[in-house]
Parts: C-alpha cells; structure tokens; sequence
C-alpha cells in the first residue's frame, strides 16, 4: 500500500511528544521517574541532549522506544509543524493525538509485516482492509480494535511452517 503514514520513527520531525507524554518509571529501564505531560529533564528542545548516553545512564527504556511515526505525523500533518514548545496552549492536543494515533501505526506496522507471511486470500484480503482502515483514521475505534483481535486470532490459528 502505497498511501500509509511512514512507520518510521523520525525524531527530527517530532515535537519530542514521546518525552513529554509519557510516564517513565524508575527501575531497570529507566534511572528516574516521570509523571506524563512533563517534559523529560534531559529533553533540550526537541531532541534528547543525552541521548549518545542513555544506556550508560540508565534510561534503556528511550533507546528501546518508538513511536512507529505517530509522533511526527502529528507534528506535522496535525499542528502543521508547530510545536507546544513554541505555543504551550497545544500541548494538551498534542498528547491527545499521539495518545490516539500511537496505536493505530503500531497496528499499521504489524499488519505491513505480516504482508510477508504466506496468508490465505480471505486473511490477505482482511489485512488489506484493516491497513487502509487504519491508515485513514486518527483515533482507535472499538470496532477497529475488535477487528484487528478477530485478524490476529485467525493468523494465530494458521499453521506454523
């Protein structure tokens, strides 16, 4: 499919949404805590000034992080680049967006990588269905969520090669 989103992380494009969105919890993956819609303390205005070092500082849990594009395609296709830091009355929906479309690419991307397994035309026909689905919308939706259980239910039943 040609018109999908890029389901690529570029952190260039983003207004750090992930670093500011969400919560981040002291442990093994990450060396601080942090309430959601607080910005990172290592964030420098759109990009992670220790980021060479977030293994050696203990934050594993960033290098291991992607947003599957959802963060800059709401930079820039929803807010048109602007970025809260810029105007601090967008970021509530800023993180509302991402919040909402974070899932949408991360069934996106599962469903463009399951194009490569030997599918029977009717699960063929439905990934297709569901990545389009997906594509054009900029919310999850209940029965978009139920749709994609009933694909991976069915492409759990195949038989294993």
């Amino acid at each position: 499919m040609t018109d999908l989103p890029d389901l690529n992380s570029d952190c260039s494009q983003c207004a750090a949404l992930c670093c500011v969105g969400l919560t981040i919890d002291k442990g093994d993956l990450f060396s601080f805590d942090k309430p959601a819609g607080t910005p990172c303390p290592n964030l420098t205005g759109h990009l992670c000034r220790v980021h060479e070092d977030l293994e050696t500082i203990g934050n594993h849990g960033c290098v291991l992080y992607d947003c599957a594009g959802a963060g800059q395609r709401v930079t820039q296709m929803r807010f048109n680049g602007e970025s809260w830091q810029d105007d601090p009355t967008l970021l509530p929906a800023m993180l509302r967006d991402f919040a909402a479309l974070k899932p949408l690419h991360e069934r996106m991307r599962h469903l463009v990588e399951a194009e490569h397994m030997n599918l029977p035309d009717t699960l063929e026909t439905d990934r297709q269905r569901l990545l389009r689905k997906c594509a054009r919308l900029w919310s999850d939706t209940p029965t978009l969520r139920a749709d994609f259980e009933t694909f991976l239910t069915a492409l759990a039943q195949l038989p294993r090669a």
